[in-house]
Order: C-alpha cells, then structure tokens, then sequence
C-alpha cells in the first residue's frame, strides 16, 4: 500500500515541484528595486556615458504609448555610449502593478536596465521632483541633468522628437 501511494504521489510532487521552479523563473523581475540614494549612485556609475532616462508606471496610458518609440531609440543609439534606462514609479506595495509592469517589460523586449524605485510613491515623485508622468530625464557626460521633458503642462506634451533633438545636441558637444 505505501509503494503504491509512493508510486502516485512521487510523480506528482515532482511536476507540482517544475511547476513551480518555473513560475518563479518566469515571475522573476525585470525591474531592480533601487531607492533615491541608490539611483544616484548608479547615473554617476554611467559617467562619462549620456544617460536617457524613461519614467514610467502602468497606470499611466501616455507612459506605456511612449515606450516603444524608447525602445527603438535605444537599438538606434546604442553604440554612441548611451546608456537607456527606464525607472518605474507604480506602486512598490502593489503587486499586481509590478507584475503587469514585468510583463510589459517582457512583451516590449527592451534590452536596457530597468528600476522600480524603492520608495513611497510621493516621496519618489517629490525626491526625483516630479510633478506627473511620463518623464524622460537626460544628462550629459558630466552627469548633469541637462533635459527634462516632462507632460506637466498640457499645452506643451513634449514628444519622442524633442527627446531624439535632445540626445543629438548632446552627441554633438563632443
């Protein structure tokens, strides 16, 4: 009787046991949690590379609209020492936001390092000085914040053009 229970229930946990090993592969997330203090840190580790940075969050419909032209961006610019990042603002104790953000990720197939900061949603809009999203934020080879193409005045939404004028006239101060 035990081998015949051990001969069922064997097999059975070892396929509950795959099952699970890869819905935690596939679960994995593309985002490093990153708090203020640690994002600063890592812009300074790109010196002396422009950094192009998306700020984003599911919840906001322009953000994901915007996001492949930064995509396409990044496989245009990526041999001219530009290092793309984007930095999700959704709530860090939603987890159903997280997730359907790592699945955007995932079906966008952006082959740059992705961030959710790690901190309390008003204390990351306040610390990054954010009015609202979508964001890009652009710096210089010296790491000074030198574009800043935000949607905080609706009668001027910046577009995918302005950020490519901005990491032109960037490259062109070599």
């Amino acid at each position: 009787m035990f081998n015949r229970f051990i001969r069922l229930i064997l097999p059975t946990l070892l396929l509950l046991a795959i099952s699970v090993s890869n819905l935690n592969a596939d679960d994995a997330s593309l985002m490093k949690p990153i708090d203020y203090q640690q994002w600063i840190h890592k812009l300074e580790s790109h010196l002396p590379s422009i950094v192009v940075v998306d700020m984003w969050a599911m919840w906001c419909v322009s953000c994901i609209e915007r996001f492949p032209e930064m995509v396409k961006m990044h496989a245009r610019y990526k041999n001219d020492n530009i290092v793309f990042a984007s930095m999700n603002l959704d709530d860090r104790d939603d987890p159903e936001s997280l997730s359907a953000a790592n699945d955007f990720l995932r079906s966008m197939n952006a082959q740059f390092d992705h961030y959710r900061m790690d901190e309390n949603l008003m204390v990351a809009f306040e610390k990054t000085n954010l009015i609202g999203i979508p964001a890009v934020l652009i710096y210089d080879r010296e790491g000074k914040e030198r574009y800043r193409l935000t949607g905080d005045n609706p009668n001027q939404q910046f577009s995918e053009d302005d950020v490519e004028q901005a990491i032109i006239n960037l490259l062109n101060e070599k």
